[in-house]
C-alpha cells in the first residue's frame, strides 16, 4: 500500500541515516541532502532537490523492502554528490549445497571412511553437488544442473593378496548464469568432474564394481534482455543464479555462494532544471565463488593378517569443484527535464562479474614396504576444478530533454557487461528530445493548460477522465498558493488566478502514483 506524507517548510535538510522505504512522500519546499543516507520510493518535491558534494544517497535494496528504486520528482534537481543504487535490484539466487549423501546397494555406506564387511565385495556411491537457485527479476538467470554421482568398490580381504577399494569422487554442480537487462547475461560454466583415475603399483584394486567419477553439472542458461531502448520505462536489474555446491569424497565439499543482485533504479524528473555533476550508479553485483570439491582420503587397514599393506584400505579420489555464481545485471537510470539540463557527471550501469570456480578436491596416497610382504603404493588422483559463473549484462540509461541542442549532455557512461565464463551483452544509452513535457510523457495522464501565459484564469483538460485529482500551484519560493481537488475531462475545468501575483508557478496534478508537473505563467 502506498503512503502519502506531507513535509512542510521551505527548506528541509536530512541528516538521518534512513528515510522512507517504498512509499510516496510529498515535500513542500526544498530537500537538501547534506549527510549520507538511505532513501527509496517516490519523493514529490515542490522546490529543489540537491545532493551536496561529498554526500552519497544509497538506494535501499529490494531485498530489504521490496523497492530498490528511488524517484525524485522536483522543480529543480542538482546532483553534486552521488546516488548509489549498486546491488539494490532484484536479488541473486542462493548457492547450492555440497554433495553429502553416501549410499550403497550392498549396505556398505560406512566404507567411505571406515571398515565395513571386510571379507565381502561392496559398492559405495557419493552424491554430487547441488545446483544453486535461479535469480529473480524479468532477466533472471536460470539455475544450473547438479553434479553427477561418484562410485567405486570398497576393499576386500582375501586369502592371499588383499584388494584395495577405490571410490571415485562425485561431480560439482554447474555454475550460475549471469542476469540480463539492457544486455544479455552469459551462461554459467560447468562444474568439475570427480576423477576415476588412480595409480597402483605392487597391488590390485577390486574389480567387483567400476570406479566411476561423477560428471560435473552444466552451467545455467543466461538471462534475457527486457524493457525498451527508447521508451520512458525503466526497471531494476535482475539477479544472477547461485553457485553450485562442491562434490563429495572422503571429505564433504563446500556450499556455493550466492548470485549477484541486480542494480537498482534511479528516476529523476525535473520540471525546470536538472544538473548532474556527480555520480549516479546502479551497477550489478558480482557473483560469489562456488563450492570447492571435497578431498579424498583413506580408511584404516581392515584385514587381520601379517602384512598391513595398502590392499587392506579403501581410498577415494578427489571430487569436482562447482561452477561459480552468476553476476547481476546493471540497473536503470532515467533522467528528464522540462527546461534546462546539464549532465556532465558519471552514469554507471555495469553488469556484475561471474564468481570464481571452486577448487578441485585432492587425492591421497598409501605407501607400504616390508621385508617379507614387498612394496606397494596406491595413489588416488585429484578431481577437476569448476569453471567461472556467467557475467551479468549491462543495464539501461535514458535521458530525455525538450531540445537537445539547448542542453549540455556529456556524461561519462559505463555500460559494460561483467566478465565471466562467457561474454555478456553491454547495456544501452539513449538520448531523446521532445517538445512535449517529458514529465507528462512519463505519466498516463495527458494534461493541457489554456491559455498559458494567462492574465485571469486557466482551463485544464485531459484526454481521458481523471477523478478526484489533487491540483496544486506552487510559486518559485516553494509556497503552496492553491490546492484543491477536481475531476478533469475533455470539458474545461476553470481555475481563477485573479488573486495571484504575476510570475511563474508550477502546477502539480497528483493522482495516486501518477504525477504531472507543468509550468504556468501569470502576466
Amino acid at each position: 500500500m502506498i503512503k502519502n506524507k506531507m513535509l512542510l517548510g521551505l527548506c528541509i535538510v536530512f541528516a538521518q541515516t534512513t528515510m522512507a522505504q517504498c512509499d510516496t512522500t510529498d515535500v513542500s519546499g526544498n530537500m537538501i541532502v547534506s549527510s549520507s543516507t538511505f532513501m527509496s520510493g517516490v519523493y514529490r518535491i515542490t522546490g529543489k532537490f540537491q545532493v551536496t558534494t561529498g554526500t552519497t544517497v544509497f538506494v535501499q535494496p529490494y531485498a530489504t523492502n521490496s523497492c530498490g528504486s528511488l524517484e525524485i520528482i522536483a522543480s529543480e534537481i542538482v546532483i553534486d554528490g552521488a546516488i548509489n543504487g549498486d546491488y539494490a535490484g532484484y536479488p541473486g539466487g542462493t548457492g547450492g549445497a555440497p554433495g553429502q549423501t553416501v549410499t550403497s546397494l550392498t549396505g556398505d555406506q560406512t566404507a567411505i571412511n571406515s571398515c565395513s564387511n571386510k571379507d565381502n565385495n561392496g559398492l559405495v556411491q557419493l552424491s554430487g553437488g547441488a545446483s544453486g537457485l535461479p535469480g529473480s527479476g524479468p532477466g533472471a538467470a536460470a539455475a544450473s544442473l547438479n553434479g553427477g554421482t561418484g562410485s567405486g568398490p570398497k576393499q576386500i580381504c582375501l586369502n592371499s593378496d588383499d584388494e584395495a577399494g577405490m571410490i571415485a569422487g562425485s561431480g560439482g554442480a554447474g555454475g550460475g548464469s549471469g542476469a540480463g537487462y539492457g544486455g544479455t547475461g552469459s551462461i554459467g560454466g560447468n562444474g568439475g568432474a570427480g576423477t576415476s583415475d588412480y595409480v597402483a603399483t605392487g597391488l590390485s584394486v577390486s574389480s567387483a564394481y567400476p570406479v566411476q567419477g561423477g560428471a560435473g553439472g552444466t552451467g545455467g542458461t543466461s538471462g534475457v534482455v527486457y524493457g525498451t531502448l527508447s521508451g520512458m520505462d525503466i526497471q531494476l536489474g535482475s539477479g544472477g543464479s547461485g553457485a553450485g555446491g562442491g562434490g563429495r569424497s572422503f571429505d564433504i565439499g563446500l556450499a556455493g555462494g550466492n548470485g549477484g543482485a541486480g542494480g537498482g533504479a534511479v528516476i529523476l524528473p525535473a520540471s525546470t532544471n536538472l544538473n548532474v555533476t556527480g555520480t549516479i550508479s546502479v551497477n550489478g553485483e558480482n557473483g560469489q565463488a562456488d563450492g570447492d570439491g571435497g578431498n579424498g582420503g583413506a580408511t584404516p587397514k581392515c584385514c587381520s593378517d601379517g602384512c598391513d599393506d595398502c590392499g587392506e584400505a579403501t581410498l577415494s579420489t578427489g571430487s569436482g569443484g562447482a561452477g561459480g555464481a552468476g553476476g547481476g545485471s546493471g540497473g536503470g537510470i532515467l533522467l528528464f527535464a522540462d527546461a534546462d539540463a546539464s549532465i556532465t557527471g558519471t552514469l554507471s550501469v555495469k553488469g556484475g562479474n561471474g564468481g570464481d570456480g571452486g577448487a578441485r578436491g585432492t587425492g591421497v596416497s598409501c605407501n607400504y614396504s616390508a621385508t617379507f610382504c614387498g612394496s606397494q603404493s596406491l595413489t588416488s588422483n585429484n578431481g577437476n576444478p569448476g569453471q567461472s559463473g556467467g557475467a551479468g549484462g549491462g543495464g539501461r540509461i535514458k535521458v530525455f530533454v525538450p531540445i537537445c541542442s539547448a542542453a549540455v549532455i556529456n556524461p561519462t557512461t559505463t555500460l559494460t557487461a561483467g566478465s565471466g565464463n562467457a561474454s555478456a551483452g553491454n547495456g544501452t544509452y539513449f538520448l531523446g528530445c521532445s517538445e512535449l513535457s517529458v514529465m507528462e510523457l512519463a505519466s498516463d495522464i495527458k494534461l493541457d493548460i489554456f491559455p498559458n501565459p494567462t492574465t485571469h484564469e486557466i482551463q485544464l483538460t485531459t484526454d481521458s477522465p481523471v477523478e478526484n485529482a489533487e491540483i496544486s500551484l506552487i510559486d518559485l519560493s516553494g509556497r503552496v498558493v492553491y490546492v484543491n481537488r477536481h475531476s478533469l475531462s475533455a470539458e474545461p475545468t476553470v481555475i481563477s488566478l485573479e488573486n495571484l501575483s504575476s510570475g511563474t508557478y508550477q502546477l502539480f496534478l497528483n493522482r495516486g502514483e501518477n504525477s504531472v508537473v507543468k509550468k504556468v505563467i501569470k502576466n
